[in-house]
């Protein structure tokens, strides 16, 4: 796992029997970056991986490689992989770790421009590698970010408040204009569904997760409700930096 620095890595998983193409505004977004696009190809229980990578593998790389097309100008690097399976997310955990990522895209509509990032902040779980992830994606972007946390106590709004204005001061430091930053805190009982609605007012939610494997973070209370309910793309910030 990279360090995030000034180059993170971007796992970009597309259904490779049904491909689509990447919104222009997340190609904007990611072209300074790396980016791994995976193209999982679902296989069924009743049919065998191998027979459908004979008949289908040609066809299928060709499809992403086709996507990963967009990102050739980029000033990062970009890599396709074609890979048949019966499980998507143990696929995209696997080469994750494999590759590297600091983090893996979610499919939404990123509309035209992506000009505001919501970034979810669970206490200071990975609150570094998050912060860290954001500043290296919007340095060159000119995207606005708002730091969310949602308290359930008055010891926890004050806390809460202390990490806000501390990962506010961290983007600053990695050279983001003070007036594209920005911070709110609620208070609300349940945090996934206050963390969803106010998601619908953003372009794109950056959130860590907060189990080692991305399997056991799609099965995450706040994590999976967001990333089930909400119509636009959201990045997973990867805790596990030790693959």
């Amino acid at each position: 796992m990279s360090e995030y620095l000034d180059d993170p890595t971007i796992l970009l998983p597309v259904n490779a029997a049904d491909p689509e193409e990447p919104p222009p505004a997340i190609v904007e977004l990611l072209h300074p970056h790396r980016v791994i696009v995976l193209g999982y190809y679902p296989v069924p229980d009743q049919a065998s991986p191998e027979q459908l990578q004979d008949e289908y593998e040609t066809e299928a790389t060709d499809a992403i490689a086709e996507i990963a097309s967009h990102f050739d100008d980029s000033r990062g690097s970009v890599e396709s992989i074609v890979v048949f399976t019966r499980d998507r997310e143990e696929t995209i955990d696997r080469v994750a770790a494999e590759r590297g990522v600091d983090a893996v895209l979610t499919a939404g509509d990123a509309g035209e421009v992506l000009s505001r990032v919501l970034v979810p902040l669970k206490g200071d779980v990975n609150i570094e590698p998050i912060v860290a992830f954001v500043g290296d994606l919007l340095r060159e972007s000119e995207a606005a970010v708002t730091l969310y946390h949602v308290a359930d106590s008055d010891e926890d709004e004050s806390r809460g408040e202390f990490l806000l204005r501390g990962a506010c001061d961290r983007l600053e430091e990695d050279g983001l204009d003070p007036d594209r930053i920005g911070w709110v805190q609620e208070r609300a009982g349940s945090p996934a569904s206050a963390i969803a609605t106010t998601a619908e007012k953003f372009d794109l939610i950056v959130v860590g997760e907060s189990n080692p494997t991305l399997r056991d973070r799609i099965l995450g209370a706040v994590t999976s409700q967001l990333i089930v309910e909400s119509t636009h793309p959201v990045l997973v910030v990867r805790s596990d930096r030790s693959s």
